[in-house]
């Protein structure tokens, strides 16, 4: 006779589901695990990568800065947005070292803090890296008008005069200054008339050419007549 267990199907079932169930659960943890490594890999990864710099945000800041600070008469204040301004420039000289007006721009800071030396190397770079340009050569001319060496203001005034500054009211009013002081009277007269021209509020300037007229016709063959 043969006993049947009917408990035996039921067991048997029982294990099955437990297997089952078993390996649910550890496929949750492994996906849990694969998770939690792959979010501490990102983090190290993110933590070593450096975001993008704007560069061209930078340089807006530094402009902004720079001429706030050359136009700024109170002497602190100068000082204050110059040096913010230097900062920025040479971050973007650490990108990109051979940018004429970037080099320029961080020579004029330099003249403007009294550091004369530093201003000069920065300016003669920028006028090395481009020699034609209008910018550094206007900057690099009032570097030397600034101490009174005329000949080489003049050099560099006219280079930038011929590269695009032409209709620059200051660079003609410079230009008339050291023609006058060199005793080129027809030049200094020309560009004070050109300068009236570009900009007719600066006072003086009518009684200033009235005068080198005089003065002009007073030496010619006519005045000596």
């Amino acid at each position: 006779m043969i006993h049947t267990n009917r408990k035996l199907p039921i067991v048997i079932f029982a294990v099955i589901l437990a297997s089952f169930q078993f390996g649910i659960i550890n496929a949750e943890e492994d996906v849990s695990v694969e998770n939690k490594t792959g979010d501490a890999d990102s983090a190290v990864v993110s933590k070593y990568i450096k975001p993008a710099i704007d560069y061209k945000k930078i340089e807006k800041e530094a402009d902004t800065l720079f001429y706030a600070g050359i136009e700024n008469e109170d002497k602190t204040t100068k000082e204050a947005y110059l040096d913010q301004a230097l900062t920025k420039y040479m971050l973007l000289l650490s990108e990109n070292p051979y940018d004429a007006v970037i080099n320029t721009q961080v020579g004029a800071i330099h003249d403007n803090l009294g550091h004369s030396q530093a201003a000069k190397d920065y300016f003669t770079r920028a006028v090395n890296l481009e020699n034609l340009n209008p910018f550094a050569n206007f900057y690099f001319a009032e570097y030397y008008f600034s101490r009174r060496d005329y000949n080489e203001a003049l050099k560099y005034y006219l280079i930038a005069y011929k590269n695009g500054y032409a209709n620059s009211y200051e660079v003609n009013l410079k230009l008339a200054t050291i023609y006058e002081k060199l005793g080129d009277i027809q030049k200094a007269q020309k560009h004070y008339i050109q300068t009236k021209k570009l900009n007719p509020k600066i006072s003086g300037l009518g009684e200033k050419i009235k005068s080198l007229r005089e003065v002009y016709y007073s030496k010619s063959d006519y005045g000596r007549k």
